[in-house]
């Protein structure tokens, strides 16, 4: 499995196209949320979710331009909805960040029903007016998507901003319509396509966040490209709603990282391995959008391409057995292959006089616990240091190479398929 950190009625181009910021928080947990696209005259293309019922009388929202992705926050009664200036510039007014609400940008008047919300938007400095007109193109329960308080609290502390949505939930067009909304349609191939063999890939990017993130282009199994490739997908749009996520926060506060990508637009993403049966895909960087100290880290996705699935690594070989409070647990078989790999590494730093990685000499010492595996050329199994905490970042990162011949003698039936080196 990969290691996580702690993510119709549709007709046009935006609607097609289908997180995270309610006023100054999360998205509110109560009713069910409607979802709308249309236009703002003079403005262009928006889309807007909003609380189904008030609570309190209060009604709750935002929306976004899908030029730009950044969600902008909404609050106010069924008739009128404000939307917040950036905190700076509320600061900058004398407004005082401990009152509530901010003062307003602008405002939405008009009248919701069951086709859709019309009304004006009304400049607060300017008294410029727009007529907008959004049409009702979906209803979901945000809840259902949401990322649970364990994973939302590590995300606070870690200082990544996180999508809005759980990791392990799929973000789609019925469950998280907003953000499918948001996504859609905005990434493009970006790069060459690389692969001689069965299979290759192309990176693709979206441009409102800048990075790239791979897409199998050629498979000999049409199935396996196109699950792999949603797998793909969702880890790119997870990343991207994190990202414009962190952009948005210049509405919460006027911190260091507020209103930037988090250093999304920096991440390095490689693909270490294709074949037709494996393909690992890396994550590192540092990101940071408030909290205690950046999220630095080295993740490591390897995809079973004979499956069309997250590689189970038994498949292979023995590599885990059932451990305590049902979590899994290294084998014999995997303590012994990192116990060679950590011998010739010893070997090698003895053989390497004046040895410049002092730094991370010793960082294998965190094996098994913070083992990941991968795949890497010219055709072998990576062990690398994925998930330690914050003091020990300097040794994120692959270690050892073990080649897949050295792997024969503990291969799972059906093992040796997963590697071939086409």
């Amino acid at each position: 499995m990969p290691v996580i950190r702690a993510r119709s009625c549709l007709s046009s181009p935006a609607v097609l196209a289908l997180a995270a910021l309610p006023w100054l928080c999360g998205p509110a947990a109560a009713a069910p949320r409607i979802v709308y696209s249309g236009t703002l005259q003079g403005a262009g293309e928006v889309v807007m979710e909003l609380d189904s019922q008030p609570a309190d009388g209060v009604v709750k929202g935002r929306y976004f331009y899908p030029r730009h992705g950044v969600d902008i926050p909404l609050q106010g009664t069924p008739q009128a909805l404000a939307e917040p200036m950036t905190h700076q510039a509320a600061v900058d007014t004398g407004w005082d960040p401990q009152a509530s609400p901010p003062p307003a940008a602008a405002t939405w008047k008009g009248e919701r029903d069951a086709q859709g919300y019309r009304g004006t938007w009304t400049d607060a400095r300017s008294g410029k007016t727009r007529g907008f007109s959004l049409k009702r193109v979906a209803e979901y329960d945000p809840e259902q998507t949401a990322p649970g308080a364990v994973q939302a609290v590590t995300e606070a502390i870690s200082g990544g901003r996180g999508s809005g949505v759980d990791a392990g939930a799929d973000i789609n067009a019925r469950s998280a319509p907003y953000e499918t909304l948001k996504l859609a349609g905005h990434a493009l191939p970006a790069g060459e396509e690389v692969g001689a063999g069965a299979a290759a890939y192309r990176m693709w990017r979206d441009p409102r966040t800048g990075f790239m993130y791979p897409r199998l282009a050629r498979h000999p199994n049409t199935q396996t490209l196109q699950r792999v490739n949603h797998l793909l997908e969702q880890r790119h749009w997870q990343m991207s709603l994190a990202a414009l996520a962190c952009k948005a926060s210049v509405y919460e506060n006027g911190s260091w990282g507020a209103g930037t990508l988090g250093g999304y637009d920096e991440e390095s993403v490689q693909v270490t391995w294709l074949s037709s049966a494996l393909l690992t895909v890396t994550e590192s960087g540092s990101l940071f959008c408030g909290g205690a100290h950046p999220d630095n880290h080295f993740d490591l996705y390897t995809y079973d391409l004979l499956r069309g699935e997250y590689l189970d690594w038994n498949r292979v070989f023995p590599a885990y057995v059932a451990g305590e409070y049902s979590q899994s647990a290294p084998s014999p078989a995997l303590l012994k292959i990192v116990d060679r790999a950590r011998q010739k590494m010893a070997a090698a730093a003895r053989s390497q006089r004046g040895r410049q990685d002092v730094d991370r000499e010793g960082c294998s010492d965190v094996w098994p616990e913070f083992l990941a595996l991968g795949a890497q050329a010219p055709g072998a199994l990576s062990l690398s240091v994925s998930g330690v905490g914050h003091a020990m970042g300097v040794c994120l990162g692959t270690y050892a190479a073990v080649p897949f011949k050295d792997l024969e003698p503990y291969l799972a039936p059906g093992g040796r398929a997963y590697l071939v080196t086409d």
